[in-house]
């Protein structure tokens, strides 16, 4: 036997497996842990609809409750509606008769006997609606697009509403292959829907009575009409068989046959006589006396025959017309007669029903009590909970993935092949945004330690060791680009440096507040007089502000730019520059490129890697590319939620200010 070598054999997919893209498992502790970090949110969301629905359930909506009374289709009901016992072929007429209890004569008998119309549960005009609720607000809408104005009801109006509204709180159901109805009332009261369910059942089955002795009575005077009509034909026919029989002189059967027997028997003594006297006149003796005597003898006797034959013939078909006439009214006799007994044994059964009908307390069982039906508050309440946690766990993971900022130094680093020169936190940037005040000759030590660490790793980098002008800017605005100028610039002059801050983002909210109002003008002023610059006492640095560009009529030339920035190098040893936001202004590259060194500020989980992107290749397209880049506004709780591994988010968190 032969054996296969399947392992000397190649697999034709080895040269493919590399390219296809592997799917990635399902990270089940990954998903919990988002759905643990939008906790709140789906807390939220879960009180939200929660609340809604016990507002809704226990303070809005009325309770109801329902009451059952069962009828039975039985007696005289069967005649009413033309059911017939024991028969499969009459589904439509029982299905007729459960809807007759819900029609409007029935309706208006229980309206007006419990007086519903004085109720506002059925009578909606005796309660006004709310101003603003939402048939109000449809029905004004509904006048003002036909152009008209609402019109008090009248009074069949009124009535007809209610109907509708018992109609609706009404339901008549038939339990299957039986004659038995279950009417359901449905009201806010208990009491009220036991009332409205034997009242509805109780007046349904005298309606149906009612109708059966109308329609009882009417039968009974149609047969009535018709039975009279048939005798009065009966004995008419009586008396024209009567006078048949006196006039012709009708005989019975036997007469008539030998009446017939003596017509016959004369045709052939006539027929005979007239042989005999053919045979005497072409006789041989023809000329005697005697027998012309014999002839005019046998002719005599000839025409006493037919004359004979004649009246029996008369006899005869008179008596024939009359036995067909007397027939004839025989045959309409019987046939009336058999009329007349059907028409008279149906007014015999119609006196018999009117005489056989039941109580109609006998066929009703009534309800004694009202059932709550709802609203269902506990039901109400968990399809709450669940709507409530699916729409936080929809929220929460519709946020985690459009989420498309940048959330730790690696992610930043990856997406841009930049490094990360320092995270700051938002809480160790808040002192910059309380003002001048807030920022004391001596440097706070968080900030000193910040600056210090951002200037360290500015220096560590191959642009930043020897760099004089360095540039602070950012993708877009409110990225914290100002807090790294400032804190730069505070730190180089806590430490001895000879450091001037250029103000070119116009007039900084933030760099303003620091400064304060003298200072502020001071600063703006000496940039464009070109005169000298102002000190700012809280950062340790001098300050030039530029103008805001829209306000400004001359633009920033940049040979005005360089020959400004070239006699700032001779008379400092570090300029810091807040320039505009890269994709915002255009100045920012003019700064760019006048520069030695670009820390860019990328806002923590806000600013789009997009943007990003795109604000860093706008540098390099100029030559001029950044040097590094900081992690600003970092939320520090929401950066260890966030973040899938744990251990370097503290990591970070810890070497972060």
């Amino acid at each position: 036997m032969t054996q296969r070598n399947d392992a000397a054999r190649p697999d034709p997919y080895d040269g493919y497996r590399d390219t296809f893209d592997r799917i990635a498992p399902l990270d089940v502790i990954a998903l919990l842990r988002v759905l643990w970090h939008g906790k709140w949110l789906i807390l939220c969301a879960l009180l939200l609809t929660t609340g809604a629905a016990g507002y809704y359930a226990f303070r809005m909506v009325q309770p109801q409750y329902t009451a059952v009374a069962t009828s039975q289709l039985g007696g005289a009901e069967n005649a009413a509606t033309g059911i017939a016992a024991a028969s499969n072929s009459h589904e439509t007429a029982l299905n007729t008769a459960a809807a007759l209890v819900t029609s409007d004569p029935v309706l208006t008998r229980v309206v007006t006997a419990l007086d519903l119309l004085a109720d506002a549960e059925f009578n909606r005009y005796l309660a006004p609606e709310k101003p603003f609720s939402p048939n109000a607000l449809r029905t004004q809408l509904r006048h003002w697009l036909a152009g008209t104005s609402e019109q008090p009801p009248d009074e069949a109006a009124v009535l007809d509403k209610t109907i509708q509204n018992l109609r609706r709180a009404l339901t008549v159901t038939r339990q299957a292959d039986t004659y038995i109805l279950h009417i359901t009332a449905q009201s806010r009261d208990p009491d009220k829907a036991v009332m409205l369910a034997n009242t509805t059942a109780a007046l349904y089955l005298s309606h149906l009575e009612a109708t059966q002795k109308q329609k009882l009575t009417a039968t009974e005077v149609l047969l009535q009409t018709r039975v009279n009509d048939l005798r009065a034909e009966l004995a008419q026919h009586d008396r024209q068989a009567a006078a048949i029989t006196a006039s012709a002189q009708i005989q019975g059967d036997i007469a008539l046959d030998a009446l017939t027997a003596q017509v016959l028997a004369a045709d052939q003594d006539l027929s005979e006589a007239r042989n005999m006297l053919h045979v005497l006149e072409t006789s041989p003796d023809s000329g005697g006396a005697r027998h012309t005597a014999e002839v005019i003898q046998l002719r005599q006797k000839i025409n006493e025959i037919a004359a004979l034959k004649d009246r029996r013939s008369a006899q005869l078909s008179v008596q024939s017309e009359g036995h067909a006439a007397l027939q004839q009214i025989a045959l309409q006799t019987e046939a009336t007669r058999l009329v007349y007994q059907s028409f008279l044994a149906q007014l015999q059964e119609n006196r018999m029903q009117q005489g056989l009908g039941a109580a109609a307390d006998l066929r009703i069982t009534p309800a004694t009590e009202g059932r709550y039906i709802g609203p269902q508050k506990m039901l109400l309440l968990t399809i709450a909970i669940f709507l409530g946690a699916l729409l936080g766990i929809t929220a929460v993971t519709i946020r985690h993935m459009t989420r498309n900022g940048i959330i730790d130094a690696n992610s930043l680093h990856d997406a841009t092949g930049l490094p990360v020169l320092a995270q700051f936190s938002h809480r160790a940037l808040r002192h910059f945004e309380k003002g001048a005040r807030n920022l004391p000759a001596t440097a706070r030590p968080g900030l000193l330690q910040a600056g210090r660490k951002l200037h360290t790793a500015l220096a560590l980098t191959p642009q930043g060791s020897k760099a004089k002008v360095i540039v602070s800017t950012s993708s877009t605005t409110a990225e914290g680009k100002t807090h790294h100028a400032l804190l730069l610039a505070q730190t180089l002059g806590m430490s001895g440096k000879r450091v001037v801050l250029i103000g070119a983002d116009g007039p900084n909210s933030l760099l303003l507040s620091v400064l304060g109002a003298d200072l502020s003008r001071s600063a703006q002023q000496g940039w464009m007089s070109g005169e000298k610059t102002t000190h700012c006492p809280s950062i340790g640095a001098d300050v030039l502000v530029l103008p805001d560009m829209a306000d400004c009529h001359t633009p920033l030339l940049p040979d005005q730019l360089v020959a400004r920035l070239y006699s700032l190098r001779a008379s400092y040893d570090h300029i810091i520059i807040d320039a505009p936001p890269v994709l915002a202004a255009p100045e920012a590259l003019l700064f760019a490129r006048e520069s030695d060194a670009i820390i860019y500020a990328v806002r923590w989980s806000k600013t789009p890697r997009a943007v990003v992107q795109r604000g860093l290749e706008a540098l390099e397209d100029i030559g001029h590319p950044a040097t590094g880049l900081v992690l600003s506004r970092i939320n520090l709780r929401k950066m260890r939620q966030w973040s899938n591994d744990p251990c370097l988010t503290a990591l970070q968190s810890a070497q972060m200010i």
